[in-house]
């Protein structure tokens, strides 16, 4: 029998210990048939087979992102990029260029500024805005996602003054002067302008979420975890399928409170299918909710909080069982894994014929105990490497939870050592997509270093582990006969360029199902 494809001169890396590496590839329909020398796969070669001689490039199991927004981040897509911006006049430019392509009166969302790239090495003013576009709302996120500037016409839409009452947690900048407002919102006061800004139309949504499904096959990615945060996601994925615009392999996670509105939603598929269910243990660690033992740091008032009890949590997991999913429970803080462990615990001893694969989201703050009692019950811990070193450079984890605690915040080498699986994301559009980039901040990590891991353990938290996550390890994750044919094609080997070049590795192709979705040339 001939393939239908067959990829040769490659550096194919497997995953697969009893054959780390090989030189080819031969695929038919949908499936890997033969991993080997290009001696024996030219043997599979027929009239009708494509042929992709790779010149050398590296070959990996299709890569898979455990934790993505897909929706939000095809909203970003349509967003106003200002990563560029090297000054307060080049951000007008931007804005003014963007002003000119949008109707009067509808708003312009834009984020990526960052005030210490400015030459002017200051914030964005509210005359700035104003100038560059009269005629819109328009409201600007900082890359931090916790500062936004905006317009006279935006705060005028969502009725904020100088006597606005300030929400918890948030700032309004005012002039110290005169006590008008500078047009920069912080934290929760965010959100004071966002609720003005009026929600995409189905169509527009759809059109934003299918390229966003583009530009992560684009990025090497053939699976995700897509994280719905609402209904309407759901009726998204199933137009995306229908008219088949999805491109990768969809694993959809829902919250809690949706499992009802899943039923009849899809056949269960390889290319679609509602694989776990959200429980929300506690909060995050950047607004201090988080449930800690001991208060933080530099609060000590405050040690978060638990958003259930372990009665309700273990409703919550038998709930999600019972409608056949996998229980995906988010927990930050110590409190909240140790909460989380015993209802696991309880729940392993009561299914004990029908063994559960349970996750473990976010899992940050940990300790000896507590990754013993994750090793022993097959706990998968759910991570994002990016999200990691932004704890440590954006919120500050040291000094806000005291250099002991921060010695365990998602300790990734300890975990991996003492044998816990733990699976990578990206929690795009929060950071960006790229997984070179994921793994890169896992094997150069800044913070306590100890953690570091070698780039072939981050790479199977992309790949075998990931896959192990959601019980696919059967099906994706390494290159081997029988398994389907994701793969992913680099201009590099991962293993041999120089650790903190990792997240500049090009794509170079992207295939699913044996089919080619994205090609660089």
């Amino acid at each position: 029998m001939s393939a239908d494809l067959a990829l040769i001169n490659g550096n194919v890396k497997t995953m697969n210990p009893s054959r780390p590496v090989a030189e080819a590839v031969a695929v038919t329909k949908n499936k890997i048939i033969k991993v080997g020398t290009n001696k024996e796969i030219n043997q599979l070669i027929g009239e009708k087979t494509k042929v992709i001689s790779l010149n050398g490039k590296t070959v990996l199991p299709g890569l898979i992102d455990t934790h993505i927004h897909v929706a939000d981040f095809g909203r970003c897509l349509l967003w106003l990029d200002l990563t560029s911006a090297g000054s307060i006049g080049k951000l007008q430019s931007l804005l003014k260029e963007k002003a000119k392509q949008t109707p009067a009166g509808k708003w312009i969302i834009g984020r990526g500024w960052n005030q210490n790239r400015f030459k002017e090495k200051r914030l964005p003013k509210l005359s700035d805005l104003n100038a560059a576009a009269p005629d819109n709302p328009v409201i600007l996120y900082h890359e931090s996602a916790m500062i936004c500037a905006v317009n006279s016409k935006a705060l005028a839409l969502a009725g904020v003054t100088e006597q606005t009452a300030v929400p918890s947690g948030g700032t309004i900048d005012k002039n110290p002067q005169t006590g008008e407002l500078t047009g920069i919102l912080r934290d929760s006061a965010t959100n004071l302008v966002w609720q003005a800004v009026p929600e995409p139309t189905a169509d527009e949504l759809l059109d934003a979420t299918a390229l966003a499904c583009q530009k992560i096959a684009e990025a090497g990615v053939t699976s995700v975890h897509w994280l719905v945060l609402s209904e309407n996601e759901l009726s998204i994925i199933q137009r995306l399928h229908a008219e088949g615009k999805l491109l990768v392999r969809v694993n959809v996670i829902i919250p809690e409170a949706l499992l009802k509105k899943t039923i009849g939603f899809q056949p269960d598929s390889l290319m679609l299918h509602v694989g776990g269910a959200v429980i929300a243990a506690d909060g995050y660690l950047d607004s201090k909710t988080a449930a800690l033992f001991q208060p933080y740091s530099d609060e000590p008032n405050n040690s978060g909080r638990l958003l259930c009890t372990e009665q309700a949590l273990a409703a919550s997991v038998a709930q999600v069982l019972a409608a056949g999913f996998q229980p995906v429970i988010h927990a930050m803080g110590d409190k909240a894994v140790d909460s989380a462990l015993k209802v696991i615990e309880q729940t392993s001893k009561q299914a004990a014929a029908k063994p559960v694969r349970f996750r473990l989201e976010q899992a940050a703050v940990l300790n000896k105990e507590l990754i013993k009692r994750l090793k022993t019950q097959k706990v998968v811990v759910s991570v994002q490497p990016k999200v990691i070193a932004s704890e440590f450079s954006v919120w500050s984890a040291t000094e806000r939870l005291g250099v002991e605690r921060a010695k365990w915040l998602h300790p990734l080498k300890t975990l991996l050592k003492e044998g816990v699986k733990v699976a990578g994301g990206s929690d795009c559009p929060m950071e960006p997509l790229n997984p070179l980039l994921g793994m890169q901040e896992a094997v150069t990590r800044q913070n306590f270093p100890e953690q570091r891991l070698t780039v072939e353990e981050a790479l199977r938290m992309y790949t075998v582990d990931a896959a192990y996550s959601s019980c696919e390890e059967n099906v994706k994750g390494s290159i081997e006969d029988g398994k389907i044919a994701d793969l992913t094609i680099l201009s590099n080997d991962p293993l041999a360029v120089p650790m903190d070049e990792l997240k500049d590795v090009n794509v170079e192709m992207t295939i699913i199902d044996g089919k080619v979705v994205y090609s660089k040339h």
